[in-house]
């Protein structure tokens, strides 16, 4: 069986493009020039019959396209020429002395194109068609000087313009590609900071637990095969669904029950609304396990933990409140409290920028209160819902 090279099926997906671009561009410069033309015709026509030589609309339209039809071709040579010898800022010499020869072979080309297919060439007084010679020829070009040198110069800075802009918008899409990359690395590297933490803070505890509940270790432990199991299988999801979240929070939560027994209650309120809705994968987990950590851990009777989901304002709301040590009440920092935050908010900014809110508050009873805001997008392929 033969293996197809990508990179042989890119050049002859983009060879088979290029006749199509060229085409474009051929009808492109032809439409341009006609319109220019078409424009000319009118006002000659116009000019005419106010000046008592009265002109056919037909004979001033075909005299003007022919004319701009010469223009057309010489585009070509000039489009030529700037990619060819295109300006910047270190190189400008060798460009400025090709356009100062190439005005001069558009001059020549264009009489050539004048004298052999385009609008006959008459006499100013006679009226006559002149012969086709070299002095009618360098006649023609004497007498154009001006008109010529303004017709390249217009198609030129056109032309350098519109290459300009384009390699202004090239920029900015390889500069938002890679700003795009820089992210996805950022959040894979915050994400890969978390599989060891909760890793080895579970098997801290299997491993206090195995001192006098074998049984009941040896579980954690098939149960934290379990974790990891759907932590791997998401590992590469920047964002997922609710409902799948939840599904690892609860195998957490498991494993955390067995560790403390009777003094770890959980009471879960999730809104069925919410269970499609986006949000970063693997990001609950850690707070779940920071609400645990610093606030019924620290107890010896233990306490209650607290989830509950639901939408507001078009926001993902998440609140998890823990029993614990009383401490001061209103809004806590969430600087210095652990990996788990500190990686969770760098998360969010990389996800949301500042449309996302995560605060602590403690508690007049005991313990605190985590509030997470985020937006609501629906991840079932039915977009966006309003609450």
């Amino acid at each position: 069986m033969t293996r197809m090279d990508p990179l042989n099926t890119t050049s002859r997906a983009d060879s088979r493009r290029e006749p199509l671009l060229s085409l474009r561009l051929v009808v492109l410069v032809l439409g341009i020039w006609i319109l220019l033309g078409t424009f000319l015709g009118i006002q000659n026509y116009l000019n005419a019959s106010s000046s008592g030589s009265p002109l056919t609309l037909a004979a001033a339209l075909d005299r003007s396209i022919r004319r701009y039809l010469l223009y057309a071709v010489l585009t070509f040579p000039c489009l030529w020429l700037c990619r060819r010898y295109s300006f910047t800022s270190r190189r400008w010499l060798v460009p400025l002395l090709a356009h100062l020869m190439g005005v001069g072979s558009f001059m020549v080309l264009y009489a050539g194109l004048r004298l052999g297919i385009g609008p006959a060439v008459v006499n100013a007084e006679t009226g006559a068609s002149l012969p086709v010679s070299w002095e009618t020829a360098v006649a023609l070009i004497r007498s154009n000087l001006f008109e010529q040198f303004w017709m390249y110069s217009s198609i030129v800075t056109a032309i350098l313009s519109i290459q300009h802009f384009q390699q202004l918008r090239r920029r900015e899409l390889r500069e938002a590609d890679l700003r795009r990359q820089m992210a996805e690395y950022e959040l894979q590297v915050l994400k890969l900071q978390l599989h060891p933490h909760f890793l080895f803070n579970t098997l801290n505890g299997i491993a206090t637990l195995m001192l006098r509940d074998t049984v009941t270790a040896r579980e954690m432990l098939l149960r934290l095969g379990d974790l990891l199991r759907i932590a791997l299988a998401r590992s590469r999801d920047n964002e997922v669904p609710l409902r799948d979240e939840l599904e690892f929070v609860k195998v957490y939560m498991e494993l955390e029950q067995m560790r403390f027994g009777d003094r770890l209650r959980v009471s879960l309120g999730i809104a069925s609304d919410t269970l499609e809705a986006r949000v970063p994968n693997m990001l609950i987990q850690p707070l779940v396990e920071n609400a645990i950590q610093y606030g019924i851990a620290q107890t010896r009777s233990g306490g209650t933990l607290e989830l509950t989901t639901g939408i507001r304002d078009g926001n993902l709301c998440v609140r998890i409140v823990n029993d614990g040590p009383a401490q001061a009440v209103g809004p806590q920092p969430i600087k210095g409290t652990g990996l788990g935050l500190g990686n969770a908010r760098l998360r969010l900014e990389q996800l949301y920028g500042d449309a996302y809110q995560l605060h602590i508050s403690g508690r007049a009873e005991g313990g605190a209160e985590l509030r997470l805001v985020i937006p609501f997008r629906r991840s079932d392929g039915r977009g966006a819902a309003s609450p």
